[in-house]
């Protein structure tokens, strides 16, 4: 028997020893077969909300207003992006660049087991004048540590034009872009007293994303980012 999902979770009575609260009654078949069903159905989603879901949501940078480093403006790379602003809070004016965290991918609950892809999504503003640009990249580093200007797994775009604008950069997720991650988990809060528990080790797949912006001239804004996995169209 195969389901697919309805796109939100049921909410079943606990198992019972009465035929209104069991199930999974024995001898009652129809019973038993529809919350299998909303069982599989629910499992489904869940499946997918662990692949598809949210990673990050920061403002974004009301001040674009540093030139890259390399001006190139084409098949744009981390070499051409100033990372330096969390380094440096005084390095003036600020790189517009940002750490968007470390995050566990999973593969797609489902037998193709295809990965995600990883999109990150603002509203910008570009420079005024039509012969400048803001450039934009989504870097995936794998693993926890690693930095953005090491990585080759990008995904750019400059935009021009001198109004606001809606900007998406989709980056494919695929096994050479995660490292494997070793965590520890705590069980609980220890209650009003003492230390909580340590969890078994939990292994996963794990990227660190990263953004950059930066402006050929002029002032420019990109605000609104939010990073998140989604299916591959």
């Amino acid at each position: 028997m195969t389901a697919d999902t309805i796109g939100r979770v049921l909410k079943h009575v606990a198992a019972g020893s009465a035929s209104t609260s069991a199930p999974f009654y024995d001898l009652r078949a129809l019973t038993s077969g529809a919350v299998q069903l909303t069982l599989t159905s629910d499992l489904n989603l869940l499946g997918e909300e662990s692949t598809y879901r949210t990673l990050a949501s920061i403002p974004g940078f009301i001040d674009v207003s540093r030139v890259g480093p390399t001006g190139n403006v084409t098949n744009l790379q981390p070499s051409d992006f100033d990372w330096l602003a969390p380094l440096s809070p005084y390095y003036a004016p600020l790189p517009a660049s940002a750490r968007l965290g470390t995050h566990a991918i999973h593969r797609v609950a489902t037998a193709s087991a295809t990965w995600p892809r990883a999109v990150l999504r603002c509203r910008v503003e570009p420079p005024a004048s039509g012969a400048d640009y803001l450039g934009a990249i989504l870097v995936a580093s794998p693993g926890r540590a690693s930095l953005p200007w090491v990585s080759s797994f990008v995904a750019e775009a400059v935009v021009g034009g001198g109004s606001w604008a809606d900007l998406v950069l989709s980056l494919p997720l695929g096994a050479s872009m995660v490292a494997p991650v070793a965590d520890s988990p705590t069980l609980g809060d220890g209650g009003s007293s003492g230390v909580p528990v340590i969890g078994e080790s939990v292994l996963y797949d794990a990227c660190t994303f990263w953004c950059a912006f930066f402006t050929t001239a002029g002032k420019c804004q990109a605000v609104g980012i939010t990073l998140a996995l989604e299916p591959i169209p």
